[in-house]
C-alpha cells in the first residue's frame, strides 16, 4: 500500500465544537453537537498559518489545494484570563491504517492540545480505549495555561509569538468483520492571560488557529 493524503483539518466556525473543557469538546466534536465557536479578526502583532498564494484545488501536486485557510476562533465575548476549550473531528473510518498526523498551531496566550482516537460504539462516538501507541494520554503544553496572572509578569518575547508544531504516527485497532469506526479528533484548550501590567491599558486579544494534516498507509 502506498502513503495517501486523508484529510487537512483547519480552525473555523463549522466543524470546530467547544466545550467546558478539552474532554468534553472532543465528545461535541466527535459527535457534531454543541455550539460552534465565533470567527475573530487577526490582531495587527499575532502570526498567521496561510498557504502559498498558487497552493490551489488547480495545483496538480497539492492534495489540500482546496481547503481554505484556518480562520482566528474564539467563544466571544472573550475576557482576561478566560479558558475555552475546542475540538475538531476527522472524517470516519474502518480500515486498519498507519497515520501520520502534523499539526501547527497558533494561540494567545497559553495553549493545551490533544491528538485522541475515538470509536463508535452503542451508537454514540466515545473515546476509544486503550489509545494506539503514539497517541496514548500525551498532552501538549505552550505557555502556562493554567495560571492566567502569567500575564501580570511576562516580558516580550510573548509566549503567543510561537508557532507551535508538533507531529505524531500510529496504526489504528485492527478490524478483521469491517464492523468498527473511528474518528480522529484533536482537542485544543487556550487561556487569554491577563493584560501585561506594565501597560495594563494595552488591548488583551484571544483566539486560536491552526492546521492539521493526515496522511494514511491503509494496511
Amino acid at each position: 500500500m502506498a502513503i495517501t493524503p486523508f484529510q487537512r483539518l483547519t480552525s473555523n466556525t463549522t466543524n470546530v465544537f467547544l466545550g467546558a473543557n478539552m474532554a468534553q469538546a472532543a465528545m461535541n466534536a466527535a459527535n457534531n453537537a454543541g455550539t460552534n465557536p465565533d470567527v475573530v479578526a487577526r490582531f495587527p502583532e499575532w502570526p498567521s498559518l496561510q498557504k502559498f498564494e498558487n497552493d490551489t484545488s488547480l495545483q496538480t501536486f497539492s492534495p489540500y489545494g482546496n481547503v481554505p485557510n484556518p480562520d482566528y476562533i474564539w467563544d466571544q465575548p472573550s475576557s482576561e484570563g478566560q479558558t475555552v476549550a475546542f475540538a475538531i473531528d476527522s472524517s470516519t473510518f474502518g480500515n486498519p491504517s498507519d497515520f501520520s498526523v502534523f499539526l501547527v498551531a497558533f494561540a494567545d496566550n497559553a495553549m493545551e492540545a490533544k491528538i485522541e482516537l475515538f470509536e463508535f460504539i452503542g451508537g454514540t462516538f466515545v473515546k476509544a480505549a486503550p489509545q494506539p501507541a503514539g497517541l496514548d494520554e500525551f498532552l501538549l503544553v505552550a505557555g502556562d495555561p493554567n495560571m492566567p496572572t502569567e500575564g501580570l509578569s511576562e516580558t516580550p518575547p510573548f509566549n503567543w509569538q510561537d508557532i507551535r508544531v508538533y507531529s505524531t504516527v500510529f496504526t489504528s485497532p485492527p478490524n478483521p468483520d469491517n464492523t468498527r469506526r473511528f474518528k480522529i479528533v484533536l482537542s485544543f484548550e487556550v487561556t487569554n492571560y491577563l493584560p501585561t501590567a506594565n501597560n495594563p491599558n494595552n488591548p488583551n486579544p484571544a483566539g486560536l488557529q491552526f492546521m492539521v494534516d493526515i496522511y494514511r498507509n491503509v494496511l
